[in-house]
């Protein structure tokens, strides 16, 4: 047993397999109100592009834009139901490793992340486990409750002589609006491909520009991403392309 180790002993601590499905439907939902966003942007940009053809024409002259929709949605679902094989591997393969002096973060397919004791400026404890930092922005590990051992491994890191700052995560946590980010970029997204103004098209345009460049920086620079999702945010590039190609044309054509 982890109590009767050692307190200078190197200790492995692993994700208890049954929290797995909390964590899924927490994912779950986060990612259904993203679909329903698509959904509504693509219904209301094929309605912007073809609504008068619908009104003038046959039923059958809406049939390829219908079947562009329905491949985005189902390459969507197909990406969904990826997403939860690889959040099941990546939790079965988690591991957090605490010695005397140092904590370790091992999950497969993500960089291995490796903290030393004086590195710690302050660990932060909310709903949802343990947070250690260190000055560094961005080097961080995380420690959900459903670790195995969770209250061990708090003892331990309580033993550097750090003071644990307990967090209360509310309504108005921002950690609590953080899936609201993706609607928000669908939203700016919408009004950018939907307008015909040029003042309007710079005013979304541009935050989204430059929103997508950030992110795709801090994705492929990140410690908490995996190789995946970095190879994956190579695809940016191609609406963050569009995007300046359409701000460009519409600066030249100011109307």
């Amino acid at each position: 047993m982890p109590n009767q180790l050692a307190a200078n002993s190197v200790r492995t601590y692993r994700l208890a397999p049954e929290g797995f499905r909390a964590a899924s439907n927490k994912f779950l939902r986060q990612r259904s109100a993203l679909f329903a966003g698509v959904v509504v942007f693509l219904v209301v940009l094929q309605y912007k592009e073809f609504g008068e053809s619908w009104r003038s024409g046959s039923s059958t002259s809406f049939l390829p834009s219908l079947l562009a929709t329905l491949f985005v949605l189902g390459a969507m679902a197909m990406g969904l139901r990826k997403g939860l094989t690889r959040n099941q591997q990546s939790w079965s393969s988690y591991e957090l490793v605490i010695g005397e002096d140092f904590l370790i973060r091992r999950i497969t397919g993500f960089p291995e992340l490796e903290i030393q004791r004086h590195e710690v400026t302050v660990i932060k404890e909310s709903s949802t486990g343990l947070l250690v930092e260190t000055k560094r922005k961005g080097h961080a590990i995380g420690i959900a409750p459903a670790l195995v051992g969770y209250e061990d491994a708090k003892e331990r890191l309580s033993s550097w002589a750090v003071s644990i700052q307990e967090l209360r995560t509310g309504w108005m946590a921002p950690v609590r609006w953080l899936w609201t980010l993706p609607l928000l970029v669908l939203l700016f997204f919408g009004g950018f491909y939907l307008a015909t103004k040029s003042w309007v098209i710079v005013t979304t345009g541009v935050p989204l520009l430059a929103g997508l460049a950030w992110s795709m920086w801090l994705i492929r620079k990140s410690l908490h991403v995996s190789a995946h999702m970095k190879r994956l945010s190579l695809m940016t590039l191609l609406p963050l392309l569009a995007i300046a190609v359409k701000l460009v044309l519409s600066i030249i054509h100011w109307r």
